[in-house]
């Protein structure tokens, strides 16, 4: 069974900034609003990540460098460092192999963290790309995201990084697994490079566990909207949880029409 966890730690700001200045200025900006934060690749790219993650150490951290395949002892310190860190979350590339989630597990021993998260298709592809990405039909879009997702769940990942419609169908297919949702878009907001997103609202409705949102937030003009954009989203978290709890599961399975639901979700100051 999935533990209950509190709205306001379900929202995880994405630092995709190009120095450590800059991300501890937004974790500023949103103190006592937001207390989990993920670093990217770029972030890691400019140096100073271990600097940065003792300074967030307070704070719950999702890493999001997509490790990839490698010997047993260079997986096993990559996860000891990482439980040093108190890192919560690790991301493992699509492609990495079983064997690689299994050393990952067994480095972690009977820790808890870092959980271990794969991505069964990255949120910026969708249908049309199958056949460029995978030699697939794009009508297999689902079927796609379901065998990868059993894959990787079979192998030792602890949940996965799922948006859009695919959030419903994993729920559906694995109740119990940790479901992370990028592409999260507010009300109002631009998907930018997203092909499949969903509000935040829609993506709790449909089973996620934690909502990943970068650009709606960055992009904000100043502290305050900054503030405003991430109090409005986990209104909507709380709406959506609200609205879950008065309904059988099999509500979760698919985006409902918010209006229906009698709530309507803040408008993005954006």
């Amino acid at each position: 069974m999935k533990v209950q966890i509190p709205a306001e730690e379900r929202l995880i700001v994405a630092l995709d900034v190009e120095t450590k200045e800059e991300a501890l200025r937004l974790v500023q900006d949103l103190s006592g609003i937001v207390s989990f934060f993920k670093i990217g690749i770029p972030l890691f790219m400019s140096g100073g990540l271990l600097d940065l993650l003792g300074t967030l150490r307070a704070q719950q951290v999702f890493v999001d460098l997509k490790m990839p395949d490698d010997i047993e002892e260079t997986i096993r310190r990559i996860i000891s460092l990482s439980a040093s860190l108190n890192i919560k979350f690790l991301t493992l590339s699509t492609n990495v192999h079983a064997s690689t989630i299994r050393s990952a597990r067994d480095a972690r021993g009977s820790d808890d963290y870092p959980k271990l998260l794969s991505i069964p298709l990255l949120s910026s592809l969708d249908g049309e790309d199958l056949p460029a990405t995978h030699g697939r039909s794009s009508d297999q879009l689902d079927s796609l995201i379901g065998q990868k997702a059993k894959e990787l769940l079979d192998a030792g990942c602890d949940g996965l990084i799922a948006s859009g419609a695919a959030i419903s169908q994993i729920h559906k297919n694995h109740p119990d697994t940790l479901i992370v949702s990028p592409g999260i878009r507010p009300t109002g907001s631009s998907s930018d490079d997203h092909k499949r997103f969903a509000t935040p609202y829609d993506a709790i409705n449909m089973g996620a566990d934690y909502l990943v949102v970068g650009r709606p937030i960055l992009k904000a003009p100043d502290r305050e909207s900054r503030r405003s954009i991430a109090q409005a989203i986990i209104g909507e978290i709380k709406a959506a949880l609200g609205a879950r709890s008065r309904q059988p599961d099999t509500s979760l399975h698919a985006p409902r029409n918010q209006s229906s639901a009698g709530y309507a979700p803040p408008s993005s100051p954006l």
